[in-house]
């Protein structure tokens, strides 16, 4: 009798809908409950209608996707920091950390360019120096060669301030007993032409040795960021590796964390299902 019929439906809805509110307390209330389960699945419907999946969409199974994030590979992390740090903290997800990679990374080649930037600076001034008050007539030269022009008052001549005297003491040496020897040498070494120099006062000669070196401090110091480059690579290197560890204990320590996730769903024609899931 359809009077018959509706109240058998609606007494099947309130049936499911009361086995639904209790697992979802059971579950709230005991989490083992979930983990005495042997099903993952349970299908509640009314007997007297014929269920498929065809019939009724909303009753294909339901899925569960807990993949987290792929892992990622280490070495990879590790080769991408050494080539530039951060790269590896970027790859492996972890993107505050790269950023501050990539600031020090970007500071220490700014200071690598300030400070060569200053040393060709200084360079500059202490040549013109030697130029206009010492009469060189050159730009080139080796660093040993202005080190001497700053060292000697005059490239010849005699005299404790002359460079060709100190020459001549070392040939001395040299060849003690053969004076040509001695001119060959001194000849083969001290600078004429546009490599000679004489300066015009003391003075002069003090501000071009301080001039020169403040070129080479700042040298160094464009030098120094290469060690510093080298240790930004290993300290990312190393950081990889910490977050590699850290992040593999995060997962373990998700997963033996214990957790149950309850889903229920209810069809148009009063079936329902719940689904149970317990981590362990």
């Amino acid at each position: 009798m359809p009077s018959g019929s509706s109240s058998r439906d609606v007494s099947t809805r309130s049936l499911t809908t009361l086995v639904l509110v209790l697992a979802a307390a059971l579950a709230a209330v005991s989490p083992s409950f979930a983990s005495s389960l042997d099903l993952t699945r349970a299908d509640v419907s009314d007997s007297s209608v014929a269920d498929t999946p065809a019939d009724h969409p909303a009753d294909q199974p339901m899925t569960l996707n807990d993949a987290g994030p792929a892992r990622k590979n280490p070495r990879k992390a590790l080769i991408l920091s050494l080539l530039l740090p951060g790269l590896g903290e970027s790859y492996s997800g972890h993107k505050g950390r790269a950023t501050g990679f990539f600031i020090s990374e970007g500071a220490i080649w700014a200071n690598f360019a300030a400070w060569e930037i200053a040393g060709h600076l200084r360079r500059n001034d202490y040549i013109d120096q030697a130029q206009i008050n010492a009469g060189v007539g050159t730009d080139a030269g080796s660093d040993d060669y202005w080190r001497l022009v700053g060292t000697y008052t005059r490239s010849s001549g005699s005299g404790p301030d002359s460079y060709e005297d100190a020459l001549r003491r070392d040939a001395r040496n040299e060849f003690p007993t053969d004076p040509a020897a001695q001119d060959a040498w001194v000849a083969e070494r001290l600078p004429v032409g546009d490599r000679a120099w004489s300066w015009s006062s003391v003075t002069l000669q003090d501000s071009y040795r301080t001039t020169r070196q403040n070129a080479t401090r700042a040298f160094n110091r464009a030098k120094f960021s290469f060690a510093l480059a080298i240790l930004n690579r290993i300290a990312s290197a190393i950081d990889t590796q910490m977050l590699h560890r850290g992040d593999a204990r995060e997962e373990h320590s998700a997963i033996d964390r214990a957790e149950l996730r309850v889903l229920s769903d209810m069809t148009a024609d009063g079936g329902g299902r719940i689904l149970l899931r317990q981590t362990f």
